[in-house]
């Protein structure tokens, strides 16, 4: 359980390209933010005391939601990887269970969205405190880094159940894609929840 754990992170970080696309993946919020909406949101904002502090950390938030459920489910796909090479038969033969292999993938798929969420925290918060001059008392960062593993597990147990229905590459594209596209909104960075429909 914990050899498949390191050997699932070990896989995944010496992947640079993935590695790249998981953190871009993530940031596209922020960057779609920074590019080209931040004059106009702040605009509507204007009349709020503390409008820029406020957009700022909740960017951050979103994108920090963003990022623990795109990175946990990219490094999930190592699941799917693995049962279609029928390497998880490999494993079965050295006596793991099928609950310890799951729980391998599912601890390394949350380390390593948890040091995702660190990555994207320290590029959005050193860019908010230059630009914006942006501070967090440090209680707040505790709590914070609490919330990132919380939030780092939560989605790896959610997308491992999800992977449960997925056996192939080309239904975890589709998987991958939709996941991508819906969570920025379901996280309300794109766009605040009050304004979604009841259904949403």
């Amino acid at each position: 359980m914990w050899n498949l754990c390191y050997r699932n992170l070990l896989l995944y970080f010496r992947n640079k390209s993935e590695v790249f696309f998981s953190l871009l993946g993530a940031l596209i919020s922020f960057i779609l933010y920074v590019a080209f909406l931040q004059d106009t949101i702040a605009g509507d904002w204007k009349n709020f005391p503390g409008h820029t502090e406020f957009l700022d950390l909740w960017l951050i938030g979103g994108t920090l939601g963003i990022t623990a459920i795109t990175t946990t489910l990219s490094s999930l796909s190592q699941r799917v990887e693995d049962h279609e090479r029928n390497t998880d038969n490999d494993f079965l033969l050295t006596g793991a269970s099928h609950f310890q292999l799951d729980f391998g993938y599912v601890l390394s798929a949350a380390i390593i969205g948890f040091v995702m969420q660190i990555i994207v925290f320290g590029v959005m918060f050193l860019y908010f405190y230059l630009v914006d001059d942006l501070t967090l008392p440090l209680a707040k960062v505790g709590l914070l880094v609490l919330l990132m593993v919380l939030g780092s597990l939560l989605n790896s147990v959610v997308n491992a159940v999800i992977m449960i229905f997925v056996h192939n590459r080309n239904t975890l594209s589709a998987v991958s894609t939709v996941v991508g596209t819906v969570s920025g909104f379901l996280v309300g960075a794109y766009i605040p929840l009050g304004i979604l429909p009841d259904f949403a």
